[in-house]
């Protein structure tokens, strides 16, 4: 006799069976679908590593707002006061030209250009740029860009702070965490080359035109801190060298005073005084300190830091104070060597070339339509401690594109913007592979790409991948 409980059984049996099939099923659908994604992730790494891939990011200048209080507004947070330092630097601006807008745009139009260089872009027609340039052959190479911030325009209207999506250095949030500026981000990217994209106000004659704007080796800001420290006393090693032209913020004190002041800051985080010792009251922080990467000081740095101890990287009296940490080691290394000293302009290293090569193809993009001004040329660069050649391991074409007070820069941005953003294209494209220019223009040039081998550590590690 079939009992309910015998038929509660038999169906209980049936519905356990169903469900591991069921279970199996659902196993070996998952591990079809796995099994594809795999398969086409190796296809996609196949095409994607076809050809050479070079990872850029575009860093249009400044955006936000120079608001007061600095206290809730500013940039370069410090740990240590648990304040900003800096008024936000909101970038230079002449009656309806605004710095910031026009390097966004630049930026967005050389974006555009290199997405054409991206595994799925569309090379022929970059090729048919290049042909601009050269008549002789070229290579295909990928490149993925980025872009190191988002438009600024009323930026001010859209978010409480303002200032958020534009920091350069790391900053506390509402929320009580900390929050990566833009050099930290850029950073987490990994890139190989990063265009900082600039214009300022007005220049000495000297200086007009467009500009590089580097930072100065380890080598020339050692002699700086042997000096103040008394051990050196001529001071010819810094006129005798080719970073004597240094950045001055005024004609009221000399390049020398002005550089001795920027290597005070650079090792101490302290001004100087118009005798060349340490001014107590004007400590700026601990730079790189106040970015994430893989210099920072280990943790409970700031315990140690806010005591300022004596033969330590925080002595506040520069005779007792010693540079050894992650970053002074970094600093002496022949990767940022390679960065920042040498190279083909004979000094600056490759930042330096990488700076004037894209300066140099976006003058022979100029010159080939006709334009002709005595302001369009290669200037000088600017010589100094700046917070991204220094903050990042890519290397750096931090450029000024001009200033805005003059009338030929903004005649270039009324009617030449598309212009300039081809002229970087190309520049980028050559510092990667190198492009043989067809005719001879004022500042040709030179063409010739930059030798990245140099950069790798090992195998599966190059001074890029390890920044962060």
């Amino acid at each position: 006799m079939v009992t309910p409980c015998i038929v509660v059984k038999f169906f209980g049996r049936v519905l356990k069976y169903r469900m591991a099939w069921a279970g199996c099923l659902k196993k070996f659908a998952i591990y079809l679908v796995v099994s594809a994604i795999t398969l086409f992730t190796f296809q996609s790494s196949v095409i994607q590593f076809e050809f050479p891939i070079y990872r850029v990011v575009l860093d249009p200048g400044h955006g936000g707002k120079a608001i007061i209080p600095k206290d809730e507004y500013g940039d370069r947070f410090d740990v240590l006061s648990m304040k900003y330092l800096d008024t936000y630097r909101e970038g230079a601006s002449y009656k309806d030209y605004y710095e910031h807008i026009y390097t966004y745009a630049i930026a967005q139009r050389v974006e555009a250009l290199l997405q054409l260089l991206s595994p799925d872009g569309n090379f022929e027609k970059f090729n048919t740029i290049l042909q601009k340039y050269t008549d002789k052959p070229v290579k295909r190479i990928y490149i993925k860009v980025f872009i190191s911030r988002g438009p600024s325009l009323n930026s001010h209207l859209i978010h409480k702070d303002p200032n958020a999506p534009y920091r350069l250095f790391d900053f506390i949030g509402s929320d009580g965490m900390r929050k990566e500026g833009r050099i930290s981000y850029i950073n987490s990217l990994h890139p190989h080359l990063v265009v900082s994209i600039h214009f300022a106000l007005h220049s000495s004659p000297y200086f007009r035109g467009m500009n590089a704007v580097i930072a100065a080796p380890y080598s020339i800001l050692y002699k700086g801190l042997q000096y103040l420290q008394g051990t050196i006393a001529d001071r010819s090693f810094f006129y005798n060298s080719k970073y004597a032209d240094w950045f001055t913020e005024n004609e009221h004190k000399s390049g020398f005073y002005w550089y001795c002041n920027d290597v005070a800051l650079y090792f101490t985080g302290y001004r100087i005084k118009d005798d060349y010792t340490i001014d107590a009251n004007a400590f700026r922080g601990y730079r790189y300190n106040m970015v994430q990467w893989a210099y920072n000081d280990p943790p409970g740095w700031a315990h140690s830091a806010k005591h300022h101890p004596p033969h330590t990287p925080y002595a506040d009296n520069i005779k007792e104070f010693i540079p050894q940490n992650a970053f002074f080691a970094r600093e002496q290394s022949i990767y940022e060597q390679y960065r920042r000293d040498g190279g083909f302009e004979g000094y600056g290293g490759d930042n330096l070339y990488a700076s004037n090569e894209i300066i140099r193809f976006v003058l022979y993009n100029l010159y080939s339509k006709g334009i002709r001004h005595k302001d369009q040329r290669l200037a000088p660069p600017y010589i100094s401690i700046w917070s991204v050649p220094l903050h990042i391991n890519a290397i750096n074409a931090f450029i000024e594109f001009g200033y805005l007070a003059r009338p030929y820069t903004r005649t270039i941005i009324n009617n030449h913007l598309d212009d300039v953003a081809e002229g970087i294209a190309v520049g980028i494209y050559s510092l990667f592979t190198g492009v043989e220019v067809t005719k001879k223009y004022p500042f040709t040039p030179y063409g010739k790409k930059i030798d990245l081998d140099k950069y790798r550590i090992d195998k599966s590690n190059d001074y890029f991948s390890i920044v962060r």
